[in-house]
């Protein structure tokens, strides 16, 4: 909102000048804190486009929903993050007055609500009530409640909500998530001609299944059918149906219709009397008798008794009770046919296949008729048991064959074996000895059990008792204990969510995208003269709805912003967009400003996984593991030997046995991806990653409208900036960017003098950098453009830091500048970790080879080569060292 309509907002609510305050310095302060991810939530960043910037959420199973809920609400106008502190005055447990600065989560400008909001989960707000302090209560009508909260908003006329997580309604909100490129503003209507072919569908029929709504319409008009939905044209139940699952989704051509549907569905979800049944005049049978239930209990020759719900007894002349019978006033109910199916099956629950196959046994025995083989040898007396059983069996539980079921899984003594006493001295050494961190072994837990028994007279368990008593604890609980989380992390229970919260991997392509770096099990060889480079770094950014492989770069420098930049414009250049969410580990470079910073600039949110937590990568760490095991681990030189350098014979060294250059591998490794892991049917999905891909898009929309161009534009966006991303222009020298002046006839202007400018400077090339003016971005050139040309960030870097290790030596304070760098660039000592960094550069930018030759250029070359490799053997010996 602009000053005016915060003006007109404000009045309308009716707030104070000190509320008005309070509201303009939460909208001009930056968020009080970063939200982190822990061991148990993932931390979002959600590019709001409601609000113009990046709001946190500190978790993606409640806060985030909030946000989602706010950013399509037209109820609520602004809503911000992280919030100036508040103070809470409450009384704690031991009922002494008490106070502390609070970072609420979120700020809310709604139409009928102004105040602070908490999201907490329920199992958290419950926990928090059952230590006695009064923050969080519990209110049967407005739900949860924070009073010391509600106490400090009522101070400036606001308020103060407390929001659980049982309030979010996950249907809705993953309608929201699938329908939110449809509900921008920028979405361009459908045409005339798409409209009417949708409409026409809706000619003879109120309602149709999305799924068929899709299969009778061309595939590029299914983008037609989600902005008509999000246009409320067409109408579906938002609150109760997927569109993600569109066999059960119907659609509504009016919503005059799906009202009239849903008044169908509650007029069948009412309840009815049960069907009537003959009544059986005996001893415990039920009967309905004026909307009561009656219960027989006794049968006589002139009076029958009868007890009701409340057990009072009543008694009918029979006379009078079959006249009431027969004008339908008393009618039959089945007796306790809820408590007899409950009982067959907990029965059946509690049968082993063997006691199963005995049942069956004696059933032969006793109707040999209702099968083709003979029956099994059995005497009369069993026979004549069985068949008493099987009337029980028929009494009881409505079945004969339950009464058969022998039972013996059941048989034996099944109370406990060791005294009560040696358990709880069991369970104190386990708790104070052996599950600790510096724990005891199990056997010298075990002697401090035996010590403790035999000083009490109770005869002492022996090791194999007390073995069972630890593994009664689980195993994930024991190595928490003695070694940590991380070492319990492979033994954990996986996180199986079975509500209707957001799937884990998304509802559509391009819905969520994973990022995340691997170091090849590879060596590879330079293409010129072949000396050794070492590994490369794979990163790779994979769809996780449809498992395909998006986009992947190999560098040989470690992981890094430039990395994961290079790699959201490889996937653009590609496929014209990038996923909506993008998941990272809590790595430097994937925590990025420049990542941030270009998320943000292209709408996608970003959220970041718990750390040292891989399942929740699961899918892009699941495709390194494939895809070592059926390429990368088959080609000559991989580094499966290196694994155990103790084991390895020199003449299967892979550093010696290496071939591969990285452009030769780039080629096939693409060939991979596409011919092989993309073609292959995938155990997750049942089909390839590629049909996945394309029948995702012709299911949800190909969404064209949210395309990004592959333009300059996009290439300056791709590109990093500095901390702060400004410089200041100097007149006499231009602008700064790490050490190095870049300057352009534009700065000859006298109004753009000290003034702050946005920059841009590409990490591959040092020499030039870019600028905003006003309205255009102008390229710089540096100082000494012919010296930087072509060398990277990287190698600069390497660079400066030699030059600062060298006056640290000397204990000389000169500043490092441009003239500094560049004269040690041209100059002959340079370092060999600056030469291996220049060959790495060289080889990344290299083609592969596809020239022919002839045998005779063929023979040519290679005693060129040979004496090439001579030279550099020599070289490299000599002054490298092995």
């Amino acid at each position: 909102m602009n000053t005016q309509q915060l003006d007109e907002y404000c009045e309308r609510r009716g707030l104070s000048a000190k509320a008005r305050q309070v509201i303009d310095h939460v909208r001009s302060s930056p968020p009080s804190r970063l939200v982190q991810s822990g061991t148990k939530n993932v931390a979002c960043r959600f590019a709001s486009r409601k609000m113009g910037q990046v709001i946190q959420a500190e978790s993606h199973q409640n806060e985030l929903a909030a946000v989602i809920g706010w950013e399509h609400d037209e109820n609520t106008h602004e809503f911000y993050d992280q919030p100036p502190k508040i103070k809470l005055r409450y009384v704690d447990r031991n009922g002494r007055a008490s106070a502390h600065l609070k970072t609420t989560d979120f700020f809310l400008l709604q139409e009928d609500f102004t105040g602070w909001v908490e999201c907490k989960t329920e199992d958290w707000l419950e926990a928090r009530v059952k230590t006695g302090v009064g923050l969080y209560v519990k209110d049967e009508v407005a739900g949860w409640r924070c009073p010391p909260g509600e106490e400090y908003a009522a101070e400036f006329g606001m308020g103060f909500k407390v929001r659980s997580s049982s309030a979010t309604e996950w249907i809705a909100i993953r309608n929201l998530q699938f329908l939110s490129d449809y509900l921008d503003e920028r979405c361009p209507p459908p045409s005339a001609q798409s409209m009417a072919r949708v409409h026409a569908e809706f000619s003879e029929r109120p309602w149709i299944a999305l799924k068929d709504l899709l299969d009778r319409i061309p595939t590029s008009d299914a983008d037609t059918v989600f902005k008509m939905i999000a246009d409320n044209i067409l109408f579906f139940r938002m609150e109760d149906n997927l569109l993600t699952e569109p066999e059960r989704t119907l659609i509504f051509h009016t919503r005059v219709a799906m009202e009239a549907y849903r008044c169908h569905l509650d007029s069948q979800a009412e309840p009815t009397l049960p069907s009537l049944r003959t009544l059986t005049v005996a001893p415990g049978q039920s009967m309905l008798w004026d909307g009561r239930v009656w219960r027989i209990l006794n049968v006589g020759d002139e009076d029958i008794f009868i007890e009701d719900s409340e057990n009072v007894i009543t008694s009918l002349r029979r006379e009078a009770f079959e006249q009431l019978v027969k004008d339908g006033v008393i009618t039959g109910l089945p007796t306790g046919t809820v408590t007899v199916r409950n009982q067959a099956e907990e029965l059946v629950r509690r049968t082993s296949p063997r006691d199963l196959e005995g049942a069956m046994q004696r059933y032969r025995c006793l109707f040999p008729g209702h099968f083709d083989e003979p029956a099994p040898k059995s005497c009369s007396r069993a026979r004549r048991k069985w068949r008493a059983m099987y009337k029980r069996g028929q009494e009881l539980y409505g079945s004969g064959l339950l009464g058969l079921i022998p039972r013996t899984s059941q048989r034996g003594n099944r109370l406990p074996r060791i005294d009560e006493a040696v358990v709880t001295i069991m369970e104190e050494v386990i708790d104070g000895f052996y599950a600790t961190n510096a724990g005891w072994s199990m056997v010298a837990c075990w002697g401090e059990v035996c010590n403790r028994c035999n000083a009490r007279s109770l005869l002492a368990p022996s090791l194999a008792a007390f073995r069972k008593q630890i593994r009664l604890r689980g195993k994930t609980e024991v190595v928490t204990a003695r070694e940590g989380e991380k070492a319990a992390y492979s033994s954990s229970e996986f996180f199986w969510r079975l509500d209707a919260s957001t799937p884990r991997h998304g509802e559509r392509p391009f819905e969520i995208g994973h990022i995340d770096h691997t170091e090849l099990d590879l060596q590879f060889r330079g293409s010129r003269r072949g000396e050794k480079l070492g590994k490369a770094w794979l990163s790779v950014l994979i769809d996780a709805w449809s498992r395909q492989v998006l986009a992947w770069i190999i560098t040989f420098d470690p992981p890094s912003y430039r990395s994961c930049m290079l790699l959201l414009r490889e996937c653009i250049v590609r496929h014209g967009r990038i996923p909506k969410t993008i998941v990272v580990d809590k790595g430097p470079d994937l925590q990025s400003v420049y990542l941030d910073t270009l998320l943000a600039r292209l709408e996608s949110h970003k959220k970041t996984r718990p750390g040292s937590k891989p399942r929740f990568g699961s899918v892009i760490e699941r495709f390194f593991g494939v895809s070592n095991q059926q390429f990368i681990h088959c080609l000559q030189g991989n580094n499966l030997a290196l694994q155990k350098p103790r084991q390895m014979s020199e003449s299967h060294d892979p550093r010696e046995l290496s071939v591969w250059t990285l452009p030769t591998f780039r080629e096939a490794f693409e060939t991979y991806l596409n011919d092989v892991y993309g073609a292959m049917e995938h155990p997750a999905l049942g089909l390839s990653p590629k049909e996945a891909l394309a029948i995702g898009l012709a299911q949800s929309g190909f969404r064209r409208h949210v395309l990004i161009p592959n333009t300059t534009d996009l290439t300056i966006m791709c590109l990093p900036s500095t901390r702060s991303g400004t410089v200041t222009i100097d007149p006499s020298r231009g602008v700064k960017i790490n050490y190095i002046y870049y300057w352009t006839p534009a700065f000859r202007n006298p109004k753009l003098a000290r003034t702050e400018v946005p920059v841009r400077y590409d990490p591959n090339d040092k020499s030039v950098a870019i600028v905003w003016l006003k309205d255009h971005w102008e390229p710089c050139q540096s100082e000494f453009a012919s010296v930087f040309r072509g060398h990277t960030e990287k190698e600069i870097a390497l660079i400066t830091q030699e030059i600062t290790a060298k006056n640290r030596r000397t204990g000389a304070r000169q500043a490092i500048n441009a003239s500094l760098i560049a004269k040690h660039l041209t100059s002959a000592r340079a370092t060999e970790k600056v030469l291996q960094q220049r060959l790495k550069d060289q080889e990344m930018h290299a083609e592969p080879p596809t020239a022919v030759t002839s045998p005779a250029q063929d023979g040519r070359h290679s005693q060129i080569d040979a004496v090439e490799d001579n030279i550099w053997r020599n070289l490299e010996n000599s002054i490298f060292g092995e």
